[in-house]
């Protein structure tokens, strides 16, 4: 049930040529203030009301700015309703589960190649696992301001050191695709590509040993510029009246969210369930967070979940939870081929109109963390947002 306004929504978002260009402050690419913080999916009501990682991560991003002097004072600044959460996708930020982006965190750009002014960012993924100390996972101890400080300088400056040129993401994915990845949960072909990119502009004593072996060990690394890429897609797409294109998705722990082009800014939200997958240890659904994270802008484009059938390898991870219509819904609720992923043919553009004239909601691939916010990533699952968040942004249309 695409209408004509959703098409000039997709034309605008396959307009977008997505490139990596740098690395930046967030103070320098947004203006961010002190005592600010951007958090994934919606906001919350009040503010600071949000699910203990995050509020872990922010303790732990609030050490590393120097607002606090240890992780007690922290915490308690937090709480106190001092520090300022903004939603990180109203700021061109994509920012994953129980991170958070702070002034001096160093962000990944993503320039659209076809209008300069279109520039979108993401924190460096910290890749990671299980217990890691990794801001993902929103763990709160002295190894996690240790590690913040070892992504935000050591690896950044790294990568500042491989960015001299401009790098097109779209033939990336495309080949990662072929490859065999579903470019969320995993970047195994994609993760090869881009360290055989950076190794054609590796200069000879310009990082440190441990910064480079860091990104070589971990495939997760792509992520992050991936979400960044996927951010700055979208915003092409956005303020197009009456469009029902998704143009953000994500969730904070407490509230999973979505925005439609048509009405900018405004997000429409269902209470967050926990994703379903096999946990670590032994670890149960009620030990985990509702669906947060803002990669969900993967699934929004139309990979991830959606693009299970070039990673058959993802079948096995999820097996007992894998939704029997998964491999249809792309033809079901995906607006159309993206003419820049020619050897994958992989669909693109997440309607919601599709959505409620079928019935069938997407399928998003999360992390899981520990609610407590103490045993860190426990594992991944499969999210299924309701039918009647996409049925209230649609009606909101219509009403317009």
């Amino acid at each position: 049930m695409t209408t004509e306004a959703d098409v000039r929504a997709v034309a605008a978002l396959i307009a977008v040529r997505p490139a990596w260009t740098g690395m930046r402050t967030a103070a320098d690419a947004l203006q961010i203030q002190s005592h600010t913080l951007l958090h994934c999916g919606p906001p919350a009501d009040p503010p600071h009301a949000l699910v203990q990682p995050v509020l872990n991560s922010a303790a732990v991003a609030c050490v590393f700015e120097g607002w606090a002097d240890d992780l007690d004072e922290a915490i308690e600044l937090v709480g106190s309703g001092s520090i300022r959460f903004l939603p990180a996708q109203d700021h061109r930020v994509a920012t994953p589960m129980a991170t958070v982006v702070s002034p001096s965190m160093r962000l990944i750009e993503m320039t659209d190649l076809g209008d300069a002014a279109r520039r979108c960012y993401a924190p460096i993924n910290g890749g990671g696992h299980g217990g890691s100390p990794v801001p993902r996972y929103g763990r709160r101890a002295p190894e996690c301001v240790d590690f913040l400080r070892f992504l935000n300088g050591a690896v950044g400056d790294l990568l500042e050191n491989l960015s001299d040129d401009p790098l097109p993401w779209l033939p990336l994915v495309d080949e990662a695709l072929i490859g065999g990845d579903d470019t969320h949960l995993r970047h195994i072909a994609a993760h090869k590509r881009l360290m055989e990119t950076f190794d054609t502009r590796q200069r000879s004593n310009a990082s440190s040993a441990t910064a480079n072996a860091f990104i070589r060990e971990w495939p997760f690394v792509h992520l992050n510029f991936w979400m960044a890429a996927v951010r700055c897609i979208l915003d092409g797409a956005i303020d197009i009246p009456s469009s029902s294109l998704v143009t953000a998705f994500g969730g904070n722990g407490d509230q999973f969210g979505l925005q439609v082009s048509g009405l900018p800014g405004r997000w429409f939200t269902v209470e967050a369930t926990p994703p379903l997958g096999k946990l670590r240890g032994e670890f149960v659904a009620a030990d985990t967070t509702g669906a947060f994270g803002d990669s969900a802008v993967i699934e929004a484009f139309g990979l991830g979940a959606l693009a299970h059938r070039y990673a058959p390898q993802m079948h096995e991870l999820f097996a007992g939870h894998r939704h029997q219509d998964l491999l249809s819904l792309p033809s079901m609720l995906l607006a159309t081929q993206h003419p820049e992923l020619p050897k994958s043919g992989a669909r693109v553009g997440l309607v919601a109109r599709n959505v409620t004239a079928t019935g069938a909601t997407p399928v998003v691939e999360l992390g899981i963390v520990d609610r407590k916010g103490e045993a860190g990533g426990l594992g991944a699952g499969l999210y299924r947002p309701p039918l009647r968040l996409f049925a209230t942004a649609c009606a909101a249309l219509d009403a317009e």
